[in-house]
């Protein structure tokens, strides 16, 4: 605050009574330094001393002494401390007879002032052209004060301190900007401030590049002058939207409650009558945790009652973001992230024009603890799903897993020499106990949300161990017990009065269990091609092949009790947890022996930018791998489908991802047409390995132009013409577009960054016809789609972003905007644009930085409510 500054500036005043040994050189006024005869300067025993400290007094050029007029004179980067108190300036003056200090700066031989007077306390500084004080009277005047204030500067021409430590100012000017000659300032006419009290102004207005804006004028000003948060009005900002009228937003009252916690309570209104009310606070607490809460709640009311367009709705959200300091403990962790509203809050109320494409939202509250020194740990997680489509929430209310990471039991304490095979098996556990509920919106608050929730609890202990096989394989048996507890079970019967099958839900505790086994045996060959006299100098292929064998017995068995019988067809069973929160243990006996082999090629190339080795390697192809399983216990179809997947990275910029997926069995159509498989090969009918089934494709390009891209900087090639680019801070370098410019270093500092993104999806659609199916290129089902978002700077202080996409199957473009932001030093301009679409608009604003100021600006928008 500028009191405290200005109170900072007279307290060093009365301290020169008493001076220092601490000279810079030799003073030539002064014989001789001994302190008997300094003692020889007499004050007066009935004036008390105030000093309590040393002061320390240096200056670059001299340091005179006058008896004659009992005055103190330091030249040239004169320098006092006392305490915290720090003064700088070229010339300091210390007038003993008439209890006034002074102090300035000093004309260079260029007839420029340097040297002002610079006052310094713990971290608090300010700069003014003069300072005079009286510390008899306790009256001081200062000319030209430089301060910089929380969240601005302060310029004052004439500045006057009372005795009761008030400041009164005069010319004043309040600002954002860090100049010396600002580029725009609120002017005071004259103002008081009151220390930790308030600030009371005259007339104020603004002025812009040093032009006057008497229109609109404040009249008077009373501001708050303390530390701590103060409450107060919102000021609204005001417009017009075409379907919901007038507008007041934003509008509402601030408590500045503490340093830790506050809270924010806004409204807007519409003339056609739509409102809005919000609730906002945030909270922290130093090396603890921090977090916000946002709640709205809307009344919307859009068209004119009567009409096709009218629509009301009553709409709500809650934000909530919680995070725990890694300081506060670090066994435990509490976190919040939830984004929950009606599924129309998004589309009409949201300021945030992207916010409609989101059509799902998540929300997560999480606990977790670690229990230090053993291998336990404990979560429990609340979260919930909304999809904006169809309505529906999902919750998990909540969902608590206890964990024990993997122990080795059998390893020796005292191990010497190589680990037995069975000191390398690992147990481990998890529990998961879960409770959900899926409903509509509408009815979430409603009791039939209570008869929906299905909960439940599942155990799972893994038993594995690995161990090399004849040098080059690596064997990895397993075993998996899992054990699920059910709270409900299925009966189905035949309903006597209309023989329909009817479903009862019984109440009761059923524990179901299951097991399987698994082994699989991997290994890693490789293969290389060296080139004697070739720019490439090797290629080298990895070949990662695995096979695996899983087996689980059949638990639909009448032994297990958890299959039964359908009442109207006896060939067919259910299960009785089927109703469950877990899946119940699986129908027949699998046996499943699963293939898969991953490529990798690598090249090596000369490259003179490695000093050691000479060579640089790239991957040709980071992965490419194929994968199917055959059921041995089947007794027909035995195969699964062939998957193919790939992805690669060529030139550091694209990204390549393929997958794919192929039949080997041939299609037939049954007796209703529906084309299934039937137990035979493509390759004894079709002489072909397998049938296409679909593939995906993903181009990914991602381009940062900047000097990141480059390992040296190339020689400017314009040092002959200096001029080229404006030298002036404030000034955009604009670029002028020729060939030279394209050739030089220079244009390239710029940043430019751009990510495209191609898929392409094909499925096929299969039709049986002549004994033969073929392929139905009416009904195939086609991804086309281009996405691309960058942005670039045209100058240092131009940003153009943009966000757009195209469809090629259905031929049209997707969420577009535009995005233009010019930094004007202490302003800046936004102009965000979305050309066509269901969120058409636009919104053009000029204002200033600083948050502080942040409602002196100019808007001119057009909302999407509008088209």
């Amino acid at each position: 605050m500028l009191i405290k500054f200005l109170q900072k500036v007279f307290v060093f005043v009365s301290f020169f009574c008493v001076f220092s040994q601490n000279y810079a050189q030799n003073v030539d006024s002064i014989s001789s330094t001994n302190r008997e005869k300094q003692d020889s300067i007499k004050f007066k025993k009935n004036k008390p001393q105030t000093i309590d400290a040393i002061i320390d007094y240096s200056a670059d050029d001299s340091i005179i002494f006058s008896k004659l007029a009992n005055k103190l004179y330091l030249y040239k980067n004169a320098h006092i401390t006392y305490k915290n108190i720090d003064l700088k300036a070229d010339y300091i003056e210390l007038d003993l007879k008439k209890n006034e200090v002074f102090a300035k700066g000093l004309l260079d031989s260029l007839n420029k002032t340097i040297g002002k007077p610079i006052f310094k306390q713990g971290s608090e500084e300010f700069e003014s052209e003069k300072i005079i004080y009286n510390f008899k009277t306790k009256k001081g005047l200062i000319k030209g004060v430089f301060s910089k204030q929380s969240g601005g500067y302060l310029h004052s021409e004439t500045t006057k301190k009372l005795p009761n430590n008030s400041v009164c100012i005069k010319n004043g000017k309040y600002t954002s900007c860090d100049l010396e000659h600002p580029h725009f300032y609120i002017a005071l006419t004259k103002a008081k401030v009151i220390p930790n009290n308030k600030i009371i102004s005259g007339p104020a207005y603004l002025v812009i590049e040093d032009i006057p804006l008497y229109f609109p004028c404040i009249p008077f000003g009373f501001f708050p002058n303390t530390k701590s948060r103060k409450s107060g009005v919102l000021i609204p900002t005001y417009g017009e939207e075409k379907r919901r009228g007038f507008y007041l937003r934003n509008g509402g009252w601030y408590f500045g409650i503490s340093d830790h916690f506050d809270l924010s309570i806004k409204g807007d209104v519409f003339s056609k009558g739509t409102w809005q009310a919000n609730v906002r606070s945030r909270y922290k607490k130093r090396y603890k945790f921090s977090g916000n809460v946002d709640v709205s709640y809307s009344d919307l009311v859009v068209g004119e009652k009567g009409l096709s367009d009218y629509f009301k709705e009553k709409q709500y959200k809650v934000l909530w973001s919680h995070s725990q300091d890694p300081k506060a403990n670090p066994n435990s962790n509490f976190s919040a992230n939830v984004n929950f509203s009606s599924t129309s809050y998004d589309k009409y109320s949201s300021n945030n024009p992207a916010a409609h494409l989101n059509n799902r939202k998540e929300s997560s509250i999480h606990y977790d603890k670690t229990f230090a020194g053993t291998p336990f740990n404990f979560s429990a997680t609340f979260q919930h799903y909304q999809n904006s489509l169809d309505s529906v929430v999902d919750l998990t209310l909540p969902e608590i897993t206890f964990n024990m990471k993997r122990i080795f039991p059998f390893k020796m304490k005292n191990n010497i020499g190589k680990a037995k095979w069975f000191e390398k098996i690992g147990i481990s556990y998890s529990s998961n106990l879960k409770n959900t509920v899926s409903v509509k919106e509408k009815s979430l608050f409603s009791h039939k949300t209570l008869d929906k929730l299905e909960y439940g609890v599942v155990h799972k202990i893994p038993l594995s161990t690995s161990f090399k096989v004849l040098k080059y394989f690596t064997a990895s048996p397993s075993i998996n017990y899992t054990e699920r507890w059910y709270f409900t079970y299925l009966n189905k019967y035949i309903n006597e009065a209309d023989t329909t099958l009817a479903t009862d839900t019984l109440n009761g505790f059923n524990r179901v269990f299951d097991y399987s086994y698994n082994a699989s045996l991997n290994t890693q060959i490789y293969g290389m091609y060296q080139f004697k006299k070739s720019f490439i100098k090797a290629i080298r292929h990895r070949i990662t092949p695995s096979v695996s064998l899983s087996y689980r017995p059949d638990f639909s068995t009448a032994k297990w009790g958890y299959y039964k019988t359908n009442p109207l067809d006896t060939t067919k069973k259910y299960s009785v947890y089927d109703n469950g929160i877990y899946p119940a243990p699986g129908r027949g006996k699998s046996g499943l022996v699963n293939f898969n082999v991953g490529n990798n090629i690598e090249m090596k190339i000369k490259s003179k930018k490695d000093t050691i080795t000479g060579t640089k390697k790239i991957i040709l192809i980071e992965n490419l791998s194929f994968s199917t399983s055959y059921n041995i216990l089947a007794d027909s179809l035995n195969w699964s489908k062939i998957r193919i997947s790939g992805r690669t990275k060529l030139f550091k910029r694209l990204d390549i991802n393929y997958s794919a997926n192929l039949d080997p069995y041939i299609l037939k159509s049954d007796s209703t047409g529906k084309m299934t498989n039937v137990n035979t090969f493509e390759w004894t009918k079709n002489h072909r390995i397998a049938r296409f089934m679909n593939s995906n494709w993903r181009f990914g390009f991602n381009l940062d132009l900047s000097p990141k891209m480059f390992n040296k900087e190339k020689e400017n090639t314009n040092q002959n013409n200096p001029d080229k680019f404006n030298p002036d801070p404030n000034s955009d370098k604009s670029i002028m577009f020729n060939n030279d410019d394209y050739n030089s270093y220079d244009y390239f500092k710029i940043p430019w960054s751009l990510n495209l993104m191609y898929t392409l999806s094909y499925n096929n659609t299969y039709f049986y016809i002549d004994n033969k199916a073929r392929v139905d290129s009416t009904a195939n089902q086609i991804i086309q789609t281009l996405s691309l978002n960058g942005s670039f700077s045209l100058t240092d202080k131009w940003k153009i972003g943009f966000r757009s996409g195209y469809d090629f199957v259905n031929k049209d473009f997707s969420y577009t905007s535009i995005n233009i932001t010019r930094d004007l030093h202490c302003w800046i301009m936004r102009f965000n644009w979305i050309p066509f679409g269901a969120r058409q608009s636009y919104n053009f604003e000029i204002g200033v930085k600083s948050t502080i100021l942040q409602d002196l600006k100019f808007r001119k928008q057009q909302s999407w409510f509008d088209y």
